[in-house]
């Protein structure tokens, strides 16, 4: 019996420190990002990077970063934006390899044209869904946000896809 019972804890204790590490310690995501901007409904093409440190295995915190171009502009005018948001991220991991995701990210957004340039207050609010390939990438098939600026006096209610490479350590 008393060697049941340390057998016993000593599974515990195993299963415990399996599960610590099912979630990779960092995330650094790149890839394709594309904006549909509105009003006007402008498109957006660009590249979106993200740093995510995991607290646990459902836990992390986001710091996200996205650069795009413009695109349908009238002749000689061009125009980028520049997003940077950082928020808590939620991942469920009990899929197997599949890794589907939510998050709320805060920041700021920045459009500079050839003729001005503005600031303003930004919220993204969606998910996503991982593939895990092997134990340092992942495919991130797709990320789906909406995207709140409010720019010159006026709420803009925007949609941001982001797709790529995720590689974790």
């Amino acid at each position: 019996m008393r060697n049941f019972l340390i057998a016993g804890i000593l599974m515990l204790f195993a299963a415990g420190a399996a599960c610590a590490q099912t979630a990779p310690k960092t995330e650094f995501f790149v890839g394709y990002e594309y904006q549909r901007l509105n009003p006007g409904g402008n498109g957006c093409h660009g590249l979106g990077l993200n740093l995510t440190y995991n607290l646990n295995d459902w836990l992390g915190g986001v710091g996200d970063f996205g650069i795009c171009r413009q695109a349908g502009l009238p002749s000689g005018l061009s125009a980028h934006n520049i997003n940077y948001l950082f928020g808590p991220r939620l991942t469920y991991r009990n899929f197997g390899k599949w890794n589907p995701f939510g998050q709320v990210l805060l920041g700021g957004h920045h459009v500079g044209t050839n003729v001005g340039s503005a600031n303003s207050f930004a919220m993204t609010l969606g998910g996503g869904m991982d593939y895990q390939y092997n134990d340092r990438f992942s495919l991130r098939l797709i990320q789906v946000e909406y995207l709140y600026t409010h720019l010159g006096g006026a709420t803009q209610n925007n949609a941001r896809i982001e797709a790529g490479l995720v590689y974790t350590w």
